[in-house]
């Protein structure tokens, strides 16, 4: 009995110093939600949409808003599925947020910026991003959000 208590206690000192991290050693973050100001306003505007889109994680529910520049496109809403929310959420634990760099240009001239800000239980993650064309998985978040 009294070696059992000894490999029980040595077990729960082992699980309770495991650090939480993933496979490839980088720290597993809690992610609570997403905000995504993606602007079309630069080159040909007028025929894209600008959408700002607001995924909550914790409640499985979002909100996409999408304007023209050009007046004779109307404004609209949309929510994502549950499934497209939880494409987002999985593109985004794949990935190392800590590796996102805070800001990404590309050369040509006049294109549109958009903003993405990452809400984790740890800190809040914003990128600026020239041209949408920032590294992984922002181009896949992309194309769930403008649902292409």
């Amino acid at each position: 009995m009294k070696k059992l208590l000894i490999i029980l206690l040595i077990i729960s000192i082992l699980f309770s110093s495991c650090k939480p991290f993933r496979h490839d050693g980088t720290p597993k973050v809690s992610i609570l939600k997403i905000e995504m100001h993606l602007s079309a306003f630069g080159v040909e505007s007028d025929n894209s949409p600008s959408i700002e889109a607001y995924i909550d994680f914790k409640t499985d529910s979002s909100n996409c808003e999408k304007s023209y520049y050009n007046p004779a496109f109307k404004n609209s809403n949309y929510k994502l599925s549950s499934s497209e929310i939880k494409k987002v959420y999985g593109l985004l634990k794949k990935a190392n947020l800590s590796k996102l760099r805070n800001e990404y240009t590309v050369e040509k001239s006049d294109q549109p910026t958009s903003t993405i800000i990452i809400y984790t239980e740890k800190q809040n993650i914003e990128i600026k991003d020239y041209g949408l064309e920032g590294d992984y998985p922002l181009q896949d978040l992309y194309k769930i959000v403008y649902k292409l």
